[in-house]
């Protein structure tokens, strides 16, 4: 009689949970309408829903990625994670009080406010992306597409005037590039997550 080894059991892949799944496809989604805009125009009500669902789906996946991540080894981990979810929940906040409040996102304090928050959500989201390198297989696409779009996507931002509708440079397009990356990125993680069953480590 054959016994199986407790060991070989622990580390079979599990098919990830309800929870999990939802997740990943709430980065999927968010990916999605992010990119939206580059295919429709959307008017500025739908723009704000556009806007909630693409920082929910960010934090939906950095939190439920931490757990792969943690196992990597990996000491940023941990921050890369507290990272996207406080500057996402940032810029989830700015929006939020714009909309409510008919604040216009331009001159004044409100809009030196959302220029920081908008930093730290791209740089949060580089951080992450390449974190999240250490996942491997084809789940390094995405990571990879979130770490370099988001870099180049802060190249657009208003307020470091580096390009403008007035005067335009190539960081326009790169910062276009940039955005088109992050969204793109989000969607593989977010796949990635929903769908793929994980080895994990015996105990």
């Amino acid at each position: 009689m054959t016994v199986a080894d407790p060991t070989l059991a622990a580390a079979q892949p599990e098919t990830p949970s309800t929870a999990v799944r939802l997740a990943g496809l709430s980065g999927v989604v968010g990916g999605i309408v992010l990119l939206l805009a580059f295919v429709v125009e959307i008017p500025p009500l739908l723009n704000n829903v556009r806007l909630t669902m693409f920082f929910v789906g960010a934090m939906a996946v950095a939190a439920a990625a931490y757990p792969a991540l943690a196992r990597t080894g990996l000491g940023v981990a941990r921050v890369a994670v507290g990272l996207v979810l406080i500057a996402n929940a940032w810029g989830l906040a700015m929006g939020a009080i714009s909309a409510a409040f008919s604040i216009p996102v331009g001159p004044g304090t409100f809009g030196v406010v959302y220029f920081w928050a908008g930093l730290a959500w791209w740089l949060a989201d580089a951080l992450f992306g390449f974190a999240a390198l250490r996942l491997g297989g084809w789940a390094r696409v995405g990571p990879l597409a979130l770490g370099i779009g988001s870099l180049l996507a802060i190249t657009g931002m208003d307020r470091l005037e580096l390009t403008s509708a007035q005067n335009p440079t190539i960081f326009g397009p790169l910062a276009l590039t940039g955005i088109a990356l992050n969204g793109i990125g989000w969607i593989v993680l977010g796949l990635w997550i929903a769908i793929c069953r994980e080895a994990r480590p015996a105990a």
